[in-house]
């Protein structure tokens, strides 16, 4: 048996004290199906309820000042999912944000373990929340905040299925039913949760929507960092991770030759004239090096400077261009309006008919180009038209070579950079070679100036090396992080495709099609006065005679709200939802019977609480078998005196005297 069902309810009180308050539910070994809470006002009736609602992870206990002075623990036996469970809150002071929870009975606590559920944040996995909902099937259910692709999901709470299982003293008459009038989050999540227990909602798709929205968000910031990685590379290290990596061998190469050559000049140890004519080589090759360096950035920047002028000069043809262009379209030089001989207006434009000009009459050769038809259509359109045309196609290469031109000097003023500093390390080696060629004139021995030369250039190499692993590094990083941004965005496509798989939604309109049915029969057997065309809308608010159940007096709000709220939990438990099979009605007798008003003498009859009870009787022993419903009512009819699980007196004399009997006063 699914859901969740109340055994009891007992109060610690004080420290010290030793006492202990409350309400047995069971009606022997297990949970009454009725369980009528009985006595006037002020006796705690509500209180219990209070209490109950407190236990099953409710933000507040009961503020009054005879209860906070009384009481110090709320314990609630129940039975979730068919498991005997009793949770515990502390109930002094601020509302507790943690629940002691034992899977047993009150009476067996000491024989099982003890296990602490986080009540505070009520969204928590792991918390008092999902553990009842647990019971239900319905842990896990994710409720979006709109219809939108990006909004957030928030867990189904216990909170929210309150919405479902207490219906208040305040809820019967306040035309608010069905939450219509309470703010868009409160009304979409109750009609979410009753979607949710029927299996309608479509936990799935908010599901993806969440995985969605965390799969794009994780897509941004990776292609984000790649593009500053990027950014970065290409700051520090232009050359690019192609030639990093030649760089990268070439030094590795010059390490292992120059350090041979190290250790063949250590063997040596003598000075000889090869070796200076080899410094003085390497002198000469360094400055050449260095001197070639020097040319190709001079010759680079000389043509971006070209190259910047011929850019200049696309963009003032450009502009040219644009002007001619508006021009020809406003001004036709062409057009002959007016004769020139009598200055009268010609109505016929100018043609070339049959080879023959319609103005002057000369003959024109169809070489010329300008031949018409008979009729005296142009066979290749006007002379402004063409023109016009030509200036466009010539404005569409100008701006497809300068657009060219602007890409190619971006290239080379990048690897203008590259040509810097090859050049500048270039001259390094020169001046390199050249202290190395002083040196073998200052030495006493030569081969030690030489030994110092090579030992130069390997510093220089392996510096180089380092510089190139480095570079060669960030590189990797780069192209690492494009991978990852690629990987994370086709993740949140795939997605995406799911969720536009999963956008088909059950149809809900059998299920209201049942609850109207249900609703329309529970006010028969209630007894509702003129009762006609009672039904359920799609927005699930109860419509009878063809109007809104608010447009019904106070007593007729009373019973379309009784009977809603019996629909839905009878549907419920009859179709195994999954729902929490536990429906809890404070005072079903507000503006009934005794109770109605003055002016609403068709709602004054008492047998239509009668008819209540009989009904929930009746459906509780047949269909309802497995169900509970828990009522507060000030003064039950007879016929559920067997129901009653406690009457309070507000009698001193005659216990007990309410929920805290020592209350008196």
């Amino acid at each position: 048996m699914t859901g969740i069902r109340i055994n009891e309810l007992r109060l610690a009180g004080s420290s010290g004290s030793g006492r202990t308050y409350g309400v047995d539910f069971r009606g022997g070994a297990t949970f009454r199906p009725l369980s009528v809470i009985a006595g006037p006002s002020q006796t705690g009736k509500t209180t219990v309820i209070d209490y109950i609602r407190y236990c099953l992870g409710g933000s507040a206990h009961p503020q009054h000042e005879e209860v906070l002075r009384a009481v110090r623990a709320a314990q609630l036996e129940t039975e979730l999912d068919g498991a005997s469970t009793v949770i515990e809150r502390a109930a002094a002071g601020s509302p507790s944000k943690f629940a002691s929870v034992w899977r047993s009975t009150l009476d067996d606590l000491a024989s099982v373990d003890e296990h602490r559920l986080s009540v505070e944040p009520v969204g928590d996995p792991d918390g008092l929340s999902q553990f009842l909902l647990t019971a239900c099937n319905l842990d896990g259910v994710l409720l979006p905040d709109s219809s939108k692709d990006d909004s957030d999901s928030d867990l189904l709470s216990i909170r929210d299925l309150f919405r479902v299982i207490f219906v208040p003293n305040e809820r019967l008459d306040n035309r608010n039913l069905v939450f219509e009038q309470s703010n868009y989050m409160v009304r979409q999540k109750f009609r979410q949760s009753i979607d949710a227990m029927f299996g309608i909602h479509d936990n799935e798709e908010a599901f993806l929507a969440t995985r969605y929205r965390a799969a794009r968000e994780k897509a941004r910031v990776a292609e984000a960092q790649a593009r500053a990685l990027r950014q970065f590379a290409e700051s520090e290290h232009p050359r690019g991770p192609m030639q990093l990596q030649l760089d990268l061998d070439e030094a590795a190469s010059a390490i292992v030759s120059l350090g041979i050559e190290l250790s063949r000049l250590d063997q040596e140890q003598r000075s000889t004239q090869l070796a200076s004519t080899k410094v003085r080589q390497q002198l000469v090759l360094a400055q050449e090096r260095a001197r070639d360096a020097r040319i190709r950035v001079r010759d680079r920047r000389s043509l971006v400077a070209r190259l910047d002028a011929l850019r200049g000069q696309y963009a003032d043809d450009q502009r040219k261009l644009n002007f001619l262009l508006d021009a020809e379209r406003l001004f036709d030089p062409l057009q002959v309006t007016t004769c020139p001989a009598c200055f009268n207006s010609i109505e016929v434009p100018p043609s070339i008919i049959d080879g023959q000009c319609s103005l002057c009459h000369g003959s024109v050769s169809a070489a010329d180009g300008t031949a018409s038809h008979p009729s005296g259509e142009d066979i290749h359109g006007s002379p402004v038209a063409t023109s016009v045309a030509v200036l466009e196609a010539e404005l569409r290469a100008v701006k497809t070579r300068l657009k060219s031109l602007n890409e190619y000097v971006h290239r080379l003023t990048v690897h203008q950079e590259v040509l810097i500093e090859e050049s500048v390390s270039a001259d390094e080696s020169a001046d390199a070679a050249a202290r190395a060629v002083d040196e073998i004139v200052k030495a006493p021995a030569p081969w030690l100036a030489i030994r110092d030369g090579l030992s130069q250039r390997l510093i220089q190499a392996r510096l180089i090396q380092q510089s190139a692993q480095s570079g060669a590094g960030v590189w990797r990083r780069v192209a690492e992080a494009e991978s990852q941004a690629e990987d994370l965005q086709r993740q949140a496509s795939e997605i995406n495709a799911q969720r536009r798989e999963q956008r088909q939604r059950p149809d809900r309109a059998e299920l209201v099609h049942a609850l109207s049915g249900r609703f329309g029969q529970i006010l028969g057997e209630i007894g509702y006065p003129k009762l006609q065309d009672p039904y359920i809308g799609n927005d699930l608010v109860p419509y009878v005679r063809s109007q809104p159940y608010t447009a019904a007096s106070s007593g007729g709000m009373v019973l379309i709200a009784l009977a809603w709220n019996l629909a839905l939990w009878e549907i419920a438990h009859e179709r195994d939802a999954d729902a929490p099979g536990l429906l809890v009605i404070d005072s079903p007798q507000k503006n009934l019977g005794h109770n109605s008003k003055s002016d609403d003498r068709d709602f004054a009859d008492a047998r239509l609480v009668e008819n209540f009870y009989a009904h929930a009787k009746n459906w509780l022993a047949t269909d309802g078998i497995g169900a509970q419903l828990i009522v507060v009512d000030n003064s039950p009819p007879a016929s559920v005196d067997a129901d009653v699980v406690v009457a309070y007196t507000r009698d001193p004399e005659i216990p007990p005297y309410g929920l805290i009997p020592e209350a008196t006063s």
